[in-house]
């Protein structure tokens, strides 16, 4: 706290005519930490929009080249048959994409953070449980390497984006919202769900 002296103050004394002026404050004090808090948090959503819609982007690829090309190597999933694997394919981009467009659609509202946050939660453990199970039980030689790097390094990329794409959704919805919406975290989750079982029904 500033020391408030005689300098501080200008006090009028009574003169012929009566007291000459009151008393006058001339120390202003202004606030120096004047925060431009509006224009910087507009900024910064805009910017962790952008770099969620770009791990989007990066995870729907990453993870359609499952299906689109892994698939096609026998010595982990066996034959395939082409169309199963499009409409495979078909049902990850569409994932993908529910969530992409949810941000587009719903820039700064909780319910697009929290079911892009679900998604990618369940995208991310889906792909990291879908790559043990392929992966650890295989027998790997080096007759068909090629294929074991290929799946290896897929598996890697779909796991790797995942992960960045679960980031930066949590940071989207911290920075639109202190928690994220409870409502549209469980129906990202609902939306998951129902999505494995249209995909057991139809793949069965």
């Amino acid at each position: 706290m500033s020391r408030i002296t005689w300098s501080d103050y200008v006090v009028g004394l009574p003169g012929p005519h009566g007291p000459s002026c009151c008393i006058i404050r001339h120390n202003t004090f202004v606030p120096i930490n004047i925060s431009a808090s509006p224009t910087e948090d507009a900024a910064d959503i805009r910017l962790r929009r952008h770099m969620l819609c770009t791990a989007i982007g990066v995870a729907a690829l990453a993870n359609v080249l499952i299906p689109a090309l892994l698939f096609s190597v026998t010595q982990f999933f066996g034959p395939t048959d082409p169309r199963y694997r499009a409409l495979v394919a078909g049902v990850v981009v569409t994932e993908y994409a529910i969530a992409f467009l949810l941000i587009l659609l719903h820039a700064n509202v909780g319910f697009a953070a929290g079911y892009t946050a679900a998604t990618a939660a369940a995208v991310t453990v889906g792909s990291a449980v879908l790559a043990y199970v392929t992966l650890g039980p295989a027998r790997w030689s080096s007759s068909g390497l090629f294929g074991e790097v290929l799946v290896a390094g897929g598996f890697t990329f779909a796991v790797l984006s995942n992960s960045a794409f679960l980031v930066a959704s949590i940071r989207y919805g911290r920075a639109i919202h202190p928690r994220l919406h409870l409502g549209g975290f469980s129906l990202g989750i609902a939306a998951y769900v129902a999505l494995i079982i249209v995909y057991m029904h139809f793949f069965r």
